[in-house]
Order: C-alpha cells, then sequence, then structure tokens
C-alpha cells in the first residue's frame, strides 16, 4: 500500500504555455504548499423569502494555482530549474575533459520566459495515490540562502494557468551522485576581499504580471509577462571586525559581492560548484549589535543594481549534468 513515503514532486518543461508535458525530473520537495485557487462571484438583489445567498446565483471561477518548492540545493540537477531564475540561460557546456559541465543564468532587461508543468503525487489515508497536475508553472520569485550548521536551500516561487486531477502519474525520475552543499563549502566576497560571515540570503521578485485575463469566454490566464522593475535583495550577517561594511554602508559605496560554493572534484580543476556573481550591491543598512552572549555583529541588507556594463546578476552551475 502506498504511503507518505510515496508522495513526489515532478517537472517537465512546457513547449506551449498551459500545455502539460512528459514529467522528466523528480525533486525532493521539503513541503506541499501548491494548491488551486478558486473565487466566487456572488449576485444579490432583493428577492422575497431568501434566507440567504442562493447557490444559483453563485459563480465560481478557476484562477489558476500556486505554490512554493523548497529545496536543498545538489550537486545534480539544479540546471533544470535555473532555467526559470533569471532571463537567459546557457549550457550545459563541456568545461573540461569529459565530465564537467557549466550551465549560466544572468539577468537581463527580459523576463525567464521557462514554463514548467509540476505534479504532486499525493496519497490519500487509504494510501491510494492522488495526481494533481499544475500547468503553466512560471516561477515569479525565489529564495538562496546559506547560514553556519545548514545547508544551501533555494525556494521557488510558482504561479500556474490551470490544476488538474486528470493527467496520468509521471514517473518519478531523480539525478544521479547527488550530494547536497553544506555551510563548509561556502565563502563570500565582499568588494573583492574573501569575508567571514555568518549568513546570506538572496531574494529576486521577477516582477510579473500574473493576472493576465480577459473577456475571451475562459478564465484562464494568458502567460505571465514582466510589468515592473524586477528587484534583487540579500542580506549578510559577519561578525563586527572592523568599520569596513558599515562605511561602504552610510556612503553608499557599490561594491561587488560574489557567493561560492564548492563541492567534490569532478574533474581536473573543475568542482561540483555554484556562484553568484552580483556587480554592483549597495548596502541599505548596517548597524552594529552587541549582545550578552555572542560576539558584536553587523547585519547588512544589500540591494542589487545594475551598473551598466556588466549583468547585474550571473548564477553559474558546474556538475556532471550534460543536459538540463
Amino acid at each position: 500500500m502506498a504511503s507518505i513515503l510515496d508522495v513526489a514532486i515532478l517537472f517537465g518543461l512546457e513547449s506551449t504555455y498551459g500545455t502539460a508535458v512528459t514529467l522528466t525530473d523528480a525533486f525532493e520537495g521539503k513541503a506541499d504548499t501548491y494548491k488551486r485557487v478558486q473565487e466566487y462571484i456572488d449576485s444579490v438583489g432583493f428577492r422575497g423569502g431568501m434566507e440567504t445567498l442562493r447557490d444559483d446565483r453563485r459563480v465560481d471561477i478557476n484562477m489558476g494555482g500556486e505554490g512554493t518548492l523548497e529545496i536543498d540545493v545538489l550537486s545534480t540537477g539544479f540546471g533544470f530549474l535555473l532555467q526559470g531564475f533569471l532571463g537567459s540561460i546557457s549550457g550545459p557546456t563541456l568545461s573540461s575533459t569529459t565530465l564537467a559541465y557549466l550551465t549560466t543564468a544572468t539577468s537581463t532587461a527580459a523576463d525567464p520566459n521557462k514554463v514548467f508543468t509540476v505534479q504532486v503525487q499525493r496519497v490519500d489515508v487509504g494510501g491510494t495515490q492522488r495526481d494533481f497536475t499544475y500547468q503553466g508553472g512560471v516561477i515569479t520569485g525565489w529564495t538562496l540562502s546559506q547560514e553556519v550548521g545548514g545547508l544551501f536551500t533555494a525556494s521557488m516561487d510558482f504561479d500556474f494557468e490551470d490544476v488538474d486531477t486528470s493527467t496520468g502519474a509521471g514517473t518519478p525520475a531523480y539525478a544521479a551522485a547527488n550530494v547536497p552543499f553544506d555551510w563548509t563549502m561556502a565563502k563570500a566576497t565582499l568588494d573583492s576581499v574573501d569575508t567571514d560571515i555568518i549568513s546570506m540570503e538572496l531574494t529576486a521578485d521577477l516582477a510579473l504580471k500574473t493576472d493576465r485575463r480577459f473577456l475571451r469566454q475562459s478564465a484562464l490566464k494568458k502567460q505571465p509577462v514582466r510589468s515592473g522593475m524586477p528587484s534583487f535583495e540579500g542580506s549578510i550577517t559577519l561578525e563586527l571586525n572592523d568599520l569596513t561594511e558599515y562605511a561602504d554602508f552610510v556612503a553608499g559605496t557599490v561594491i561587488p559581492i560574489v557567493f561560492t560554493w564548492r563541492g567534490a572534484l569532478i574533474e581536473e580543476t573543475n568542482y561540483e560548484e555554484v556562484i553568484i556573481t552580483c556587480a554592483a550591491c549597495q548596502y541599505t543598512g548596517g548597524e552594529p549589535v552587541m549582545s550578552l552572549d555572542d560576539t558584536p555583529q553587523i547585519t547588512l541588507p544589500f540591494k542589487v543594481l545594475d551598473d551598466g556594463s556588466s549583468a547585474a546578476m550571473v548564477i553559474t552551475y558546474e556538475s556532471t549534468d550534460s543536459a538540463l
């Protein structure tokens, strides 16, 4: 009999928005937050004898769905999801003799246009698997975070065009030889200087309009498009060693910030690795805090800016994945 151990979250990359495709990749999600969104329109008017709203005066509207995928970033498979993070994706490109491949996501003036089908295979209390398929899935925002003592985690918010329970079950396929990136593999470079930090977080709001509905005899939305200025923000916490970062905050100095996770050697000089490069960052806060039971620390929120020459953000992912 099926059990909670059989729950799975599967993904496929759509070629046409809202048309479910074969599910090719499965991810070890940490929570089940996917749901159908339904709205109701009530018709109310004078009518003698009514006790409350009549059941034939209520219209239910399918508003699509939403959900968040929370995962630990692993040494293979993450490139598939990176396709929906930023405006451009390239690779995987062979970067060693035979085994190491590099995938690069780069921010551009364009919005990410990759669309996913997601299937959540849930098991009811009787042990029967129930398949919920969410099509027309677009990443609207994401968060990457790391702290001492933990794993490198990613959280992605999805908007969906529609949800059904009629699509057949896919077969979960997980990337092989996977190892999570942990805090001992991470480092930060602030203004080109390797700096000991305690934690980091980086968040993106891709500024997508997700309610593109029209009078066209259908409740289904059109594919979300960019309708505002995307925002990339983050924060770092470190011990207060000197006034370098505080002075940058006060002066409004724009600096590059780079986060790197390096795992096992793949081949030659190529490692399992994630590198996030933010070319132009400005601290938006930074007041030191004293404590009775810890070292003095400073938390520095920052905003990623466009310097007009370099990409605002580049995420590279080196792995043994020869295809996304």
